[in-house]
């Protein structure tokens, strides 16, 4: 489980704060009592689960890309972070399909200029560094973070499913564990947040390169204690009932974080914050903001 005492006050830079998966990130965080500056692009979509949400309504937010190392440096150093979690890439717009190869290449150079920066901060206790693309847990990624601190990892982190997410591209290839079930972003976050926290804590301990499933050069997250809250069909109920909600016009801010305090009083060892968060019924098995 992650502790809310280590999250409590610890400031966290993200990158891709706008996105799908960075506003769910954000939203948690919150709930964890944690100082999030984030750093990214405008939303690429509209709506756009960021904006419906509010999910910058308490942290910093920094407007930049990714590939400007000199602003990127910049903000990364007057956040003063103590853990830095890399979700950033940028997202096809007006139904624009990039080359594989400019995704790759953009994702690859960000990635370096994110190191980059957290090298240079000492405050930095952990970076975290999380994609889509299997390559990015490779050899070759390995051996850059080695040149790094030992509190550097990479997480194969494929598209998970949730409410919120209006990219067109998206759903195509959901994240599987195990490749056997669909699973939900607040799973798959959950997963970031219990690595990124282990890295901090345990430093050279950690194996650099991380998945949710069986891959040739990544350790599982199953090591850390890691198994899905949610099945496949409450994951899909659950994003499910975040579109019902959308369309009936519910305050989306509220619901999101109604979903995400009813997942965290399941997922946190509680030192104060969440114990009113605790159900009496087995976990999850309600339908939440019903």
């Amino acid at each position: 489980m992650i502790d809310s005492s280590f999250w409590r006050e610890r400031r966290v830079f993200v990158t891709g704060h706008t996105g799908f998966k960075g506003a769910w990130l954000s939203l948690m965080l919150e709930r964890l009592c944690a100082r999030v500056t984030g750093y990214g692009l405008a939303p690429a979509t509209e709506p756009s689960l960021y904006d419906l949400a509010r999910a910058g309504e308490n942290l910093c937010d920094v407007r930049g890309d990714v590939c400007d190392a000199a602003m990127l440096d910049g903000a990364l150093r007057a956040a003063d972070p103590d853990i830095v979690i890399h979700l950033a890439s940028r997202p096809p717009r007006d139904g624009a399909t990039p080359s594989a190869l400019a995704v790759e290449m953009l994702k690859k150079t960000g990635g370096a200029d994110v190191l980059e920066a957290a090298l240079h901060a000492p405050s930095v206790q952990s970076a975290i560094f999380v994609s889509s693309e299997a390559a990015y847990v490779s050899l070759d990624w390995s051996e850059l973070a080695a040149e790094a601190d030992a509190h550097v990892v990479s997480l194969h982190c494929p598209d998970p499913i949730g409410g919120g997410d209006f990219a067109a591209d998206r759903g195509a290839t959901p994240v599987h564990f195990d490749k056997r079930e669909p699973i939900h972003v607040l799973d798959a976050l959950y997963g970031v947040l219990l690595l990124a926290q282990h890295a901090a804590q345990l430093g050279e301990g950690m194996a650099r390169a991380w998945s949710f499933s069986r891959e040739t050069h990544a350790s599982r997250l199953e090591a850390l204690g890691f198994a899905p809250l949610l099945d496949a069909a409450e994951a899909q109920q659950w994003t499910q009932d975040w579109r019902d909600a959308l369309e009936s016009g519910r305050n989306m801010r509220a619901f999101t974080l109604d979903q995400i305090d009813a997942y965290l009083g399941q997922r946190v060892r509680l030192t104060s914050p969440f114990a009113a968060l605790r159900d009496e019924e087995p976990p999850l098995r309600r339908a939440v903001g019903a």
